[in-house]
């Protein structure tokens, strides 16, 4: 075995030289943040990225050499390649005991290093994206740098591909112009929770910890209460965290609602037939950590004891694509009416809002654009998703 380190700006530079240097089969043992240079104290510094690799040989000996004198020759080499990599396991034991904001930053890396060679491994396998024009693999590259999972942007640009005919395909401005248009036609959305005439709507917001429900409820009950002059009543079932029974009764305070606590799941047919003379009925639930099966469970039997009803789930637009992956995959079993995004203010890329459409199969409800009650929120839709991960469009932010 082999074994390298490599001290680079970024990953991607460090996958070519790796590559380059050790070939295709080469591994990556661990990456970490490092500081280099500085002078006293450290003022001047840069970080860079060390990265240990490794390449295990598999050479047999060569005509007419014996095994032994194959292993003596090499005894040098494994002797230093094996205590290196014994300071390597040792290493990775001491990042293990990281704090949490220092683990975060490693899974942050890990998820990064995951695309980059993803990315290299699609680039080797996908000889049809080298047949496309310059301008197409341009727009797929600003796909993928607002947020597209690379394998959807690949999908994506091979729909344009064979769209675009002739010159076309070296017009830039014709491949945005269509590549918007192709993106929006994968977007769907519900439209409003409550429709005129639709007779009583209820709608329940189920969703991990932290990610803004009760202020989101707010928001569109006070759109539908001082707006639209609707006759709405709110209900909790989150008596697990302290002080949320508390937030919505001061929001429904302020705006002029009841509020109705859910004990049980049982009780709640009695509770909405006690508010039959509402038009909207929005339910709100504890925020806990989706991997919690017994939670999981609390809510299926809450959405059992309730007549036809829309569930939102609600994620936030700063998590990453595995953790929204994960939590989709644990509500996949929900009846989802619609995807609710949160914190578009606070969101780098705004593509993993599609990527998680297009895994969950459920079309986009609303966007929460801020902390403003009731101003911050919009009804979703595919003109201005697309927009905000061209970088065409932008949030407002106050």
């Amino acid at each position: 075995m082999q074994i390298k380190k490599y001290e680079v700006q970024d990953m991607k530079e460090a996958i070519k030289r790796i590559k380059n240097d050790l070939g295709p089969d080469a591994v990556i043992l661990s990456t970490r943040n490092v500081k280099k240079g500085g002078g006293a104290f450290g003022m001047f510094s840069r970080e860079v990225v060390e990265v240990v690799a490794a390449r295990d040989y598999t050479n047999k000996p060569q005509d007419g050499q014996s095994y032994q004198e194959y292993f003596q020759g090499h005894a040098a080499d494994n002797a230093v390649t094996e205590k290196g990599l014994r300071d390597e396991v040792q290493k990775i034991r001491v990042e293990m005991s990281l704090t949490p904001a220092e683990l975060r930053g490693m899974k942050s890396e890990i998820a990064v290093l995951k695309e980059y060679i993803q990315e290299l491994i699609r680039g080797d396998e996908d000889e049809e994206i080298k047949t496309f024009s310059d301008k197409i693999v341009l727009f797929q590259r600003r796909l993928i740098s607002g947020g597209i999972d690379p394998s959807l942007a690949r999908r994506l640009i091979k729909i344009i591909d064979n769209k675009i005919q002739g010159d076309q395909k070296d017009n830039m401005d014709q491949i945005n112009r269509y590549g918007l248009e192709m993106l929006q036609k994968q977007v769907k959305t519900t439209g409003p929770v409550y429709k005129t005439n639709s007779g009583q709507k209820i709608a329940v917001f189920i969703g991990p910890t932290g990610v803004g429900k009760t202020t989101t409820i707010a928001k569109i009950a006070a759109k539908y209460t001082l707006v639209d002059k609707k006759k709405v009543n709110l209900l909790t079932f989150d008596t697990f965290r302290i002080g949320a029974i508390e937030q919505l009764k001061i929001y429904a305070k302020i705006i002029g609602l009841p509020v109705d606590i859910v004990l049980s799941p049982s009780d709640l047919p009695d509770i909405i037939n006690k508010r039959r003379d509402a038009d909207l009925i929005l339910i709100d639930t504890a925020g806990r950590n989706h991997k919690d099966r017994v939670f999981i469970g609390e809510l299926r039997e809450l959405l059992n004891h309730t007549r036809s009803l829309d569930c939102h789930l609600v994620l936030s637009a700063t998590s990453s694509d595995i953790i929204l992956t994960d939590i989709i995959n644990q509500f996949s079993d929900m009846p989802i009416s619609g995807l609710l995004f949160t914190k578009l203010d606070e969101a780098a890329k705004f593509g993993l809002i599609f990527n998680a459409m297009i895994k969950a199969q459920k079309p986009l409800s609303y966007f929460a654009t801020g902390q403003r009650v009731p101003e911050d929120i919009e009804m979703s839709t595919s003109e201005r998703l697309c927009k905000l991960i061209l970088g065409m469009d932008t949030i407002n932010c106050h």
